[in-house]
């Protein structure tokens, strides 16, 4: 029966008299929004990875503004290929269009940049979107992982849980998300931990193999030292030895040249004073032959006069000018002061 126009909806479900009452879909949104919040119902349409540039939202109702859909299946939806050089943040979620009348799933690609940020929800008049979860795509990512995906559903303030005041809300797909993430992180960690490992062996070993180089090096540097000490030694004693060699051979030399310099002047001159003897010899024989006395008397006063004036007579004098002397080197004429008396009035 055709509904007459001057009616207006009714939203307390009483029944009808007289075709006074009559409802609508927004009826129905009306009676449900006190009993529910926007959301998803509880453990329902969680984003999974599958290990490719796709995800996965699992079935369940989402519920907005009185608007909900049931999602059936699995619904799996494919992302953007990743930059090669800067990183975004895509956004999972539920969107109510009025101008379409549906609910779908969607993605919402977000801006590259080294340092990206989710983009944010649409909430106009004839959208209103829920944030299922949030996907970090890295700079050259071919695969996403779980570990990328940040589950959003129970943020009230992107999405929420819808659920009765009777049930307690499931959080095993949280829990299985953080375990997830801490898994991944973990190996992470012992990933960059065992590197690090291997890096200190590496560095032991090459210090290692430093220390044993330079401990031969400083053997094969000590032993060749060694080897050219020795080598000097031996040729200082090799220098030595023929230096003293050649300094005894001029010694020797030297000594044979002395002794027979004074060889030749030990024979010259013994020539001339056996010649000078004789001559002064035959003078004091001379001398003592004849008259005795006078001669004496006269030798007496050349001998004065040598002590007197210092003269020596050209007869004790030898050829080269040389006083006569014994044979043990005293001159045969020498000076000499007496003291006679200590009242000695002698004159010089």
């Amino acid at each position: 029966m055709p509904l007459e126009a001057k009616k207006e909806v009714s939203h307390d479900y009483f029944w009808d008299s007289d075709n006074d009452r009559y409802y609508n879909a927004n009826s129905m949104s009306d009676w449900l929004f006190p009993f529910f919040q926007n959301g998803v119902f509880n453990g329902q349409m969680q984003v999974t990875a599958n290990n490719d540039m796709s995800v996965t939202v699992a079935a369940g109702y989402g519920y907005i503004n009185g608007k909900h859909r049931h999602f059936v299946t699995a619904t799996k939806i494919d992302l953007e290929t990743a930059s090669g050089t800067l990183h975004r943040i895509d956004n999972v979620v539920v969107r109510r269009n009025d101008t379409i009348r549906a609910i779908t799933l969607e993605i919402v690609k977000g801006g590259n940049s080294s340092n990206p940020v989710a983009p944010a929800l649409t909430r106009t008049g004839t959208i209103y979107e829920l944030k299922l979860a949030e996907i970090y795509v890295a700079a050259g990512t071919v695969a996403i992982t779980q570990a990328e995906i940040t589950d959003t559903r129970m943020n009230a303030a992107v999405c929420g849980w819808v659920c009765a005041t009777v049930k307690q809300i499931d959080f095993t797909q949280i829990q299985a998300q953080f375990d997830a993430y801490f898994t991944a992180y973990k190996k992470n960690i012992s990933d960059q931990y065992q590197v690090f490992l291997q890096n200190m062996k590496e560095y032991r070993d090459q210090g290692e193999a430093a220390l044993a180089l330079m401990k031969q090096t400083f053997e094969q540097y000590a032993a060749d030292q060694e080897r050219l000490y020795e080598t000097w030694i031996r040729n200082q004693e090799s220098n030595f030895e023929e230096w003293s060699g050649g300094q005894q051979d001029a010694f020797a030399s030297w000594r044979q040249n002395q002794e027979q310099a004074f060889n030749n002047w030990y024979m010259t001159n013994t020539n001339n004073w056996t010649e000078q003897f004789t001559e002064w010899f035959q003078n004091i024989r001379d001398i003592l032959s004849g008259d005795v006395a006078g001669k004496l008397q006269n030798e007496i006063e050349v001998l004065q006069d040598i002590i007197e004036t210092g003269r020596i007579p050209s007869e004790l004098i030898t050829k080269d000018a040389d006083q006569l002397i014994t044979v043990g080197g005293d001159q045969l004429i020498s000076f000499c002061m007496i003291k006679t008396s200590e009242n000695c009035n002698c004159n010089p």
